[in-house]
């Protein structure tokens, strides 16, 4: 699985948004050759996760931000 890199600014992150909306969690895990769970009440925090990989985010389990500050 290709690692994603980070959106550069804001604009990149809203478009990637964008990209993911009207399509399936199977559809995006399968682009990435990622399982789906059987059994979301088991592994509550694979949503959360597979959504934050295809944005970019980087900061995975740790209590930081996500993405850095995009300036306007």
């Amino acid at each position: 699985m290709k690692p994603i890199i980070p959106p550069q600014n804001l604009t990149e992150l809203l478009e990637r948004a964008h990209m993911m909306a009207g399509i399936s969690l199977a559809q995006i895990a399968a682009q990435r050759g990622i399982p789906v769970p059987k059994d979301l009440k088991h592994d509550k925090g694979w949503i959360g996760q597979l959504v934050e990989m295809e944005l970019g985010a980087t900061a995975g389990s740790k209590p930081e931000q996500d993405f850095f500050t995009f300036r306007r």
